[in-house]
């Protein structure tokens, strides 16, 4: 889809990319914490002191929270840089951290002392690398990779080298352990949507089917290397099983009516723990390994996953969702308190302890989202913003001259101003409630935007250059979506104001009442340059499928302009003569163009990757698009009679909306970046004072 990277490659990077996904949820369970993989960095540092955004937090029951006085958890910041650095373990003998980073392009592993310094590169580049995790001894590392498609286990010196493949070419494998002695690697093996327990010698010999019912998470060895213990669906429940390690009966440890995972054994043996929804929402519990009562560790209705015991077996670490936000806990192994570690609004990842049970080592994610300007012909990029919240929706004024964005949050979010030619941006609203959707009227005096300032949904109108906004509807219903007509005195809009179904209608802007245009069910409305004519999307044909339909904004019967497949987001050219829209015919979203009135569509893109939001320039000649995984979407443009397309912003990053200048030089867009760095929580101190106090 590119004239920077092959097709080729890209399409095989989806594929991966798809089935790793289906993988990842398989193991994390049904409490819902993901694996990502983004961005390049940089060299890291240890930075101590500075909490993951804010947070000292309190000793609390089940489900409290607050402020922390003391310094009981002191925060490192492990490794810093625009990188994507996750899947952090600790070495047996606690000298270096492992990890899995980007930061210099593709995916390697890398070790860093675990008092910080500069890492160390431990494999070559991988499209896709997950699952590290140390052999007993610490002499060796399995990982996962899809460098022999789809995906297999590799083993590599822990001093870096050559790696050795263990698994044979078959299934999607995946979340690889090492036996006690460190002979043999247990993992998984996705075949035909089922994945089963497998196990191989570390040289990958005797590879062997354990189970045949198909595992939906997680299997681990128990400490002595006699048991294995995994997570089985059976019916409409997921429960926990173990069997011997060298096959066998399994045994069923749980039984009720919720759904298990995130199996793990307690260091002596004893006990094993996992997450339930037994109880209603996910929390974690513990059961003898020989069978009997579960206990609860954690109750409420939070999102509890991933729960992982101490080295000395006394607390239990786990990452949760409460209120809307994900922090690391902690939890005596014997019941008790929980207790928050971080207390943020980051994610937070793979959690793990140090080995001597005195810290905990997780990755913390962060994104940020700024304008940036590019030239139409590739090459020059330059940032608009920095340093403003959540920059997005920017829209370029009539004359070229500033583009117009939103910052901040959903419930604090404000329209800026930012020059062309450089400068501060000036804030244009203050609102007490969010703001979506800015769109400057065709003389550029003012913008329009959706905001739930006065308590609902509603559009409004503030001038360009400052001023009080003023509301254009007051309706109770949801109003959204504003589109000015080309003389600018009429809004179309999205309503549900009659039937609870989104529709498009009409309202003056200097007042009047609305007046509604469609009946079907529609979204994404665009005006004709002639202002007679309004295209929008629906799924309310006789196939029930979403496709493009035009009606006379006078009002009257709506046409089915595409028809079979799925046709949406469509965009008249500059002369109004034509159309380009996006369609799906079962492969991809690829970008078409047609006649205005209807007729046969030419197909534009054709490649494996996802296409969409195209945007004719000013002159009608090119279409713009974006294309890739909603995570890595980047900006192309093509002929508007077809040809090869070409990228116009990195591949760092997605880009998320964007405008063509009025003279076609250049487009404004908005990017969302993300990085993900490694913080330690050293809780010596809490875990102390938590024991004196029990």
């Amino acid at each position: 889809m590119s004239t920077i990277m092959p097709m080729t490659e890209v399409g095989m990077r989806h594929r991966c990319a798809r089935v790793l996904v289906a993988a990842l949820a398989l193991v994390v369970g049904a409490c819902g914490a993901s694996e990502s993989l983004v961005e390049p960095g940089e060299a890291p540092a240890v930075q101590q002191g500075a909490a993951p955004s804010g947070a000292d937090a309190a000793p609390a029951g089940p489900g409290g929270t607050g402020p922390r006085s003391d310094a009981s958890v002191v925060f490192e910041q492990m490794t810093r840089g625009a990188s994507t650095d996750q899947f952090a373990r600790y070495s047996p003998d606690g000298s270096r951290i492992l990890f899995v980073s980007d930061r210099d392009g593709g995916l390697r592993l890398w070790s860093i002392l675990a008092e910080g310094g500069d890492p160390t590169a431990l494999t070559d580049e991988h499209n896709f690398l997950l699952f590290p995790v140390w052999s007993p001894d610490g002499s060796r590392i399995a990982y996962v990779s899809d460098r022999d498609e789809p995906t297999n286990v590799w083993v590599v010196s822990a001093l870096g080298g050559d790696s050795v493949r263990v698994t044979p070419d078959s299934g999607i494998v995946y979340d690889p352990q090492w036996s006690p002695d460190g002979v043999t690697l247990l993992y998984l093996n996705n075949t035909d949507g089922d994945s089963d327990v497998w196990a191989a010698a570390a040289d990958g010999s005797g590879a062997r089917q354990l189970t045949t019912t198909g595992v939906a998470g997680p299997a681990r060895w128990s400490p002595d290397g006699a048991t294995i213990a995994f997570a089985s669906s059976h019916g409409d429940t997921r429960s926990i099983w173990v069997m011997p390690a060298g096959g066998g009966v399994a045994t069923q440890l749980t039984s009720d009516d919720g759904q298990a995972s995130s199996v793990e054994w307690s260091p002596d043996g004893t006990r094993v723990l996992f997450t339930s929804n037994r109880a209603g929402s996910p929390n974690v519990w513990v059961i003898p390994a020989t069978g009997g009562e579960a206990t609860a560790l954690t109750t409420g209705r939070g999102n509890d996953s991933l729960p992982r015991w101490s080295p000395d077996g006394v607390w239990v670490a786990f990452w949760s969702i409460r209120d809307d936000e994900s922090d690391v806990w902690v939890v005596p192994a014997a019941g008790g308190p929980e207790i928050r570690i971080t207390n943020d609004d980051l994610g937070q990842a793979h959690l793990r302890w140090s080995t001597d049970g005195t810290a905990l080592v997780f990755s913390v994610s962060q994104r940020r989202s700024d304008i940036w300007t590019v030239s139409a012909a590739g090459g020059t990029r330059s940032p608009l913003t920095s340093d403003y919240e959540n920059a997005r929706s920017p829209v370029v004024s009539p004359n070229g001259r500033e583009v117009a964005f939103v910052s901040g949050g959903g419930s604090t979010s404000d329209i800026y101003i930012v020059d062309l030619g450089g400068g501060a941006p000036r804030r244009l609203t203050t609102n007490p409630g969010g703001t979506a959707g800015p769109k400057w009227s065709p003389d550029g005096a003012q913008i329009a935007f959706e905001s739930s300032r006065g308590g609902n949904t509603d559009l409004w109108i503030v001038p360009a250059l400052g001023g009080d906004p003023r509301p254009v509807t007051t309706h109770p219903a949801r109003d959204t979506s504003p589109v000015w007509s080309p003389d600018g005195a009429t809004l179309a809009f999205l309503s549900n104001r009659e039937d609870d179904v989104p529709e498009v209608w009409l309202i003056p802007v200097a007042g009047g009442d609305a007046r509604r245009l469609t009946t079907q069910g529609a979204s994404r409305p665009r005006w004709s340059p002639d202002g007679q004519d309004i295209v929008f999307q629906s799924a309310g044909g006789m196939d029930a499928q979403m496709q493009i339909w035009r009606v006379p904004v006078v009002g009257g019967t709506a046409t089915q302009l595409t028809e079979g497949g799925y046709a949406a987001q469509s965009e008249y050219a500059p002369d109004g003569r034509a159309l380009a829209y996006q369609r799906h015919d079962g492969v991809g979203f690829d970008i078409y163009v047609m006649p205005a009135a209807g007729g046969a569509a030419t197909r534009l893109t054709s490649e494996e990757d996802d296409d969409g939001s195209s945007r004719w320039s000013p002159d009608g000649s090119r279409v713009a698009f974006l294309s890739g995984e909603t995570d890595s979407r980047a900006l192309h443009v093509v002929s508007a009679t077809g040809g090869e397309p070409t990228r116009l912003t990195d591949p760092a990053g997605s880009v998320g909306s964007y405008e063509w200048l009025p003279d076609g030089s250049a487009l404004v867009y908005s990017l969302r970046e993300g990085r993900a760095n490694l913080w330690r929580a050293k809780i010596r101190t809490l875990l102390q004072g938590s024991t004196r106090e029990r």
